[in-house]
């Protein structure tokens, strides 16, 4: 079972980034095949159970499946996680003073503005079960009418974008603010 510090905060992220908490042997099924979806590599059901403390394992971890792991949420790899979530062991516990909206709050019809740069926007409404339609959107890929699957939006970090549909084609994984996070989030009406 893998309890450092930063691996503790690697399978935090990776569960905050699917619209599922990990907790039965079918969810270790549905993350492996996201990953793969997300970054066309694979790591098994066992070996995820083993991160994850559900079976008995390894003390230790391989780099190269931590860097995919870090590569799902987002990093190049482990080590470059690692450099940009140095945890003191003193100090394990931090506030977090980012602005986040839970999909778990909202209601059907609600409706979060999101900006990021250079100068791009969207407005979406929530339809439940973690799906958002997009109602607007300046400057950004992202189009009137598509939908997707997102389980909160976090200020200053990506928003990723799971099953994003358009015109009954669906895209395994879409990244907004890749570099930069989102500048705004917010519940509103308008753009």
């Amino acid at each position: 079972m893998s309890t450092s510090p930063e691996i503790i905060k690697l399978k935090q992220m990776v569960e905050d980034s699917i619209p599922r908490k990990i907790k039965t042997p079918a969810d270790f099924v549905y993350l492996s095949g996201v990953i793969f979806e997300r970054c066309g590599e694979t790591i098994s059901e066992t070996t995820l159970k083993r991160i994850w403390g559900y079976i008995e394992g390894y003390d230790t971890t391989r780099f190269h499946t931590l860097s995919i792991l870090a590569r799902f949420v987002g990093y190049n790899d482990w080590d470059d996680f690692v450099k940009e979530n140095v945890i003191d062991p003193n100090e394990q516990s931090e506030e977090i003073m980012q602005k986040c909206i839970y999909t778990k709050n909202l209601k059907a019809g609600d409706k979060i503005y999101y900006a990021w740069n250079p100068d791009r926007e969207c407005l979406v409404e929530y339809l439940g079960n973690n799906v958002f339609k997009v109602l607007e959107s300046k400057n950004s890929k992202v189009q009137k009418n598509d939908t997707f699957v997102t389980a909160f939006f976090v200020e200053n970090q990506p928003l990723y974008l799971d099953d994003l549909t358009r015109d009954g084609e669906t895209y395994a994984l879409f990244v907004v603010g890749k570099n930069g996070g989102l500048q705004v989030v917010e519940k509103t009406e308008s753009l």
